[in-house]
């Protein structure tokens, strides 16, 4: 992994760490809406068979934080170019 990105992928992990968790909403509600966050918990679900509330809510977590994390990214390397 290139330094640029280590540097991006950190700001953004530590920008995340800063907010309230009805910013992490709001950020999340900006990207994905709820029948688009469903799909992860079906994914989930399905493909590595978890039916666990709890476990699929962390899950999920994961995974949405992961795409804001690339469409950070992205959007950061269409800004640059």
């Amino acid at each position: 992994m290139s330094s640029e990105k280590q540097q991006i992928l950190t700001s953004f992990f530590q920008s995340l760490e800063k907010m309230e968790s009805d910013d992490m909403m709001a950020l999340v509600e900006k990207h994905l809406k709820d029948e688009d966050v469903e799909i992860f918990v079906q994914h989930i679900e399905t493909f590595y068979g978890i039916t666990d509330d709890e476990e699929l809510g962390m899950l999920a977590q994961l995974m949405v934080t992961g795409y804001l994390a690339a469409k950070h990214e992205q959007s950061l390397k269409t800004t640059l170019n």
